[in-house]
């Protein structure tokens, strides 16, 4: 994010989710394995963060988070996380893990023009991901070609007995044309890395609240001259927070799975939550347009009922332009949907 701290710079993001099964443990793996995996991406970590559930990594283009049996990496900027994927999958390998479920996702860039030849077209993204994923995975888009829409390519190697015990989600809001007063709040006099710059721009955007609210421990950090990132800890559940402020391209993403237990069904429904959450995300960023994605197991269905959707209509003055669902394979659905300011 620093190098684009005057001018454009992708904000989207690139996205790859491994689930692998088995007795071993990815976090048992070494940091350099790591190291490399980002390496490979074309982005460097800057900050790591551990609690008893899941490593985090916060990177100079967004986040890798290490659970024992799950490894997403999310990139921005001129990143190509794919080239990564063969080093993930031997991480697995090597601590005793079989890949089970693997899928890359994005939402249409800004400007496709400026990112590297593998991410130019959504063509030669599906050809890459034919040959990194192997011979099995299908590639969906979801949403309206001619405006938002999600690439997304997923593939199942092992088999699932129950899909409706299976609960896990994940809820993504990608937030563009962030207002004036919320651009400034993520531009500051600090030196890049500097805690009081990330401490402040955390606590006055109203993150920190939001961390609050979740429970959650936050790594956070500031870039030279404006931008910002942060993971967030709350026991199995994490978040993620990117932020490009430039008037240009401004921008904002929040991520989490807050509620999910991974593998199994929620403990309690989900819907008031999740829906609070979100409404405090929408209110603290106030963005000119948004686009929320959801991707939920077979038996997360019925604790997220209107979750993540309503609260952007009900509460905070948006309308929706359009929404797309699909049901992947034979357990998990993914939605897209694209609100207005009023």
């Amino acid at each position: 994010m620093a190098e684009a701290s005057a001018g454009f710079f992708e904000g989207t993001e690139k996205r790859i989710e491994i689930d692998f099964r088995g007795d071993g443990s990815l976090r048992d793996a070494a940091r350099s394995d790591w190291e490399t995996v980002v390496t490979l991406s074309a982005t460097q970590i800057l900050n790591c963060k551990e609690t008893d559930q899941f490593t985090s990594f916060l990177l100079s283009e967004s986040s890798l988070l290490v659970y024992a049996r799950k490894a997403v990496i999310k990139t921005c900027g001129s990143t190509v996380p794919l080239k990564a994927v063969p080093k993930l999958l031997d991480i697995g390998k090597e601590q005793g893990l079989e890949c089970e479920w693997m899928c890359y996702s994005r939402k249409n860039f800004l400007a496709p023009e400026e990112q590297p030849h593998e991410h130019q077209s959504m063509e030669q993204e599906v050809e890459v991901c034919k040959k990194v994923f192997g011979p099995v995975g299908d590639a969906y888009v979801l949403g309206p070609l001619t405006g938002e829409h999600w690439l997304y390519y997923e593939a199942l190697y092992l088999e699932v007995i129950n899909y409706a015990e299976r609960g896990d989600f994940t809820i993504d809001v990608m937030m563009y044309d962030l207002p004036k007063d919320v651009q400034e709040v993520f531009h500051t006099t600090e030196p890049e890395g500097s805690r009081a710059g990330a401490e402040a721009m955390t606590k006055q955007s109203g993150l920190g609240a939001i961390a609050d609210f979740m429970n959650a421990e936050v790594d956070d950090y500031c870039f030279d001259s404006c931008g910002y990132s942060c993971n967030m800890h709350s026991g199995l559940s994490y978040a993620m927070v990117h932020v490009t402020p430039q008037d240009l391209c401004s921008y904002a993403s929040f991520e989490t799975n807050f509620g999910s237990t991974l593998t199994g069904l929620p403990e309690r429904p989900l819907e008031e939550t999740l829906n609070e959450l979100l409404g405090k995300v929408i209110d603290a960023f106030r963005p000119g347009r948004l686009t929320v994605t959801l991707l939920q197991d077979q038996g997360a269905v019925s604790f997220l009922g209107s979750a993540p959707f309503a609260v952007a209509e009900k509460d905070h003055g948006y309308h929706r332009r359009n929404i797309t669902s699909s049901w992947l394979g034979k357990d998990y659905q993914a939605t897209i949907a694209n609100f207005d300011k009023d």
